[in-house]
């Protein structure tokens, strides 16, 4: 017996302004929550005054370097200090 290929419809309709209205309008059935990105904006702003932390104490382009990474990853270390001052160094 021969195996059937599996079918696939598709109905989309990219264009008029119908799509386009709806398209901007909250699905009710969605229980998704929007936020205003007021984390992200708290992350950046962190971001940056690193950035300036390690900048000041850089000599040389390896430390700029350094500085830029330890930057992105801060709250990283971060939270990895204050777990290792409440529970200290796992072995």
């Amino acid at each position: 017996m021969p195996k059937k290929e599996p079918e696939l419809e598709i109905n989309a309709k990219w264009s008029g302004p119908e799509f386009w209205k709806k398209w901007g309008k909250k699905d009710k059935n969605c229980n998704c929550s929007r936020s205003s990105g007021g984390c992200g904006a708290l992350y950046f702003v962190g971001f940056i005054g690193a950035v300036v932390y390690y900048m000041q104490a850089a000599i040389g382009f390896g430390a700029v370097v350094t500085g830029f990474l330890k930057a992105i990853v801060w709250p990283a270390i971060a939270v990895y200090k204050l777990l290792e001052s409440f529970y200290g160094v796992v072995s």
